[in-house]
């Protein structure tokens, strides 16, 4: 039954978008998109630049899709994009790309209050499992361990020039609802009975759930992480949050994430498609989600943004993977794997993290 009252309201929700925020609201501000060239990522630096941005920095992997971005926002936005975007490469499969990048990010407007918002939108749905160059299965390296590395490299700048500003700066991940699906029971298990970590398991390729199960995992990983980084935001004097850190899900929207299935399962493909057609959203709706978690409040610092289930629903959800005490307890030794991870590739992040 909730099954169902899901894709009812999710059809609702593709007939009557959620709201764009006023025009002026990112006025004069810097943003940057990770995987800005296509799909929600895209439609996420469009809205920043039509509601005023005066930089928008997107990430790309490739040049020829950075060229085409470059001609869709130009034709999406009017010709507001004009001398507005920045192309910086990224990388999510090589940590070295990974701090390369922040490192461009972190000098941006260094001492006059840096960037205003950061969308850490770049993510990967495999159909196989595949070891990525530093030794993780994809979906793990690309949407846990190193959107939390690029996170972990940002905040601190970001904290630091939180006296420069008159309001915080804004770092939103892109999550999905589908956190809820792993059995951290099982997880608990492999630490307890084969002595191997979480990601050590899901890594292995003997060990592969299947796409969906994996995706659903690597959402899982990157809330535990969320949650981390959402202390890590607060300031020691102040008690307040220096950054604005919020997790979000735009429900169904009818992107190409799942492109990489074409040549594998034809079956799988018309089915997505059938999905998308029936309840997926455009990507400039559900990039709507994006400026509503980048326009927060202090007091909702740490929220799961998302608009179709209500507070009392998420904190049901919450408790069965995060909030119990089995979810506490699986978020600290997925933290415990995260950090030394990356305080061994990355030593810069030590100070941060540990």
């Amino acid at each position: 039954m909730g099954v169902l009252v899901d894709h009812l309201y999710q059809t609702w929700m593709k007939w009557n978008p959620i709201p764009l925020p006023p025009p002026d609201t990112f006025s004069g501000q810097t943003a940057v998109v990770t995987g800005g060239t296509g799909g929600l990522g895209l439609a996420a630096a469009t809205h920043l630049i039509n509601l005023g941005a005066s930089e928008v920095v997107i990430s790309s992997r490739n040049p020829s899709r950075s060229r085409k971005a470059l001609e869709a926002l130009e034709k999406a936005t009017g010709g507001k994009s004009s001398g507005k975007v920045k192309v910086l490469e990224l990388d999510m499969e090589s940590y070295e790309s990974v701090v390369s990048f922040a490192n461009k990010v972190n000098d941006v407007k260094r001492g006059l209050g840096g960037v205003d918002v950061v969308i850490l939108n770049a993510g990967t749905i495999g159909t196989d499992p595949i070891i990525a160059k530093e030794g993780w299965e994809q979906n793990i390296q690309v949407n846990t361990l190193s959107t939390v590395l690029l996170a972990s490299l940002l905040l601190p700048q970001m904290k630091s020039e939180r006296t420069n500003r008159s309001t915080p700066a804004h770092l939103s991940i892109v999550g999905s609802m589908r956190f809820v699906d792993p059995d951290i029971t099982e997880w608990a298990t492999w630490q307890s009975e084969k002595n191997e970590g979480v990601l050590e398991h899901l890594s292995k390729p003997p060990n592969w759930p299947g796409p969906q199960p994996m995706y659903a995992a690597t959402k899982l990983l990157v809330a535990y992480a969320f949650r981390e980084l959402v202390e890590r935001a607060i300031g020691a004097d102040s008690h307040r949050p220096e950054v604005i850190l919020n997790i979000l899900c735009p429900g169904a929207v009818k992107t190409d994430l799942a492109r990489n299935f074409r040549d594998k399962s034809v079956a799988f493909v018309i089915l997505v498609e059938v999905f998308q057609t029936l309840f997926g959203k455009s990507p400039e709706d559900g990039a709507r989600t994006y400026m509503a978690s980048v326009t927060t409040s202090e007091s909702e610092h740490g929220k799961f943004v998302q608009f179709y289930k209500s507070e009392s629903q998420m904190k049901v959800l919450e408790r069965k993977v995060i909030t119990s005490a089995a979810g506490r307890a699986m978020q600290t030794q997925v933290w415990k794997e995260i950090t030394a991870e990356l305080v061994a590739k990355a030593p810069e992040t030590s100070a941060f993290l540990q």
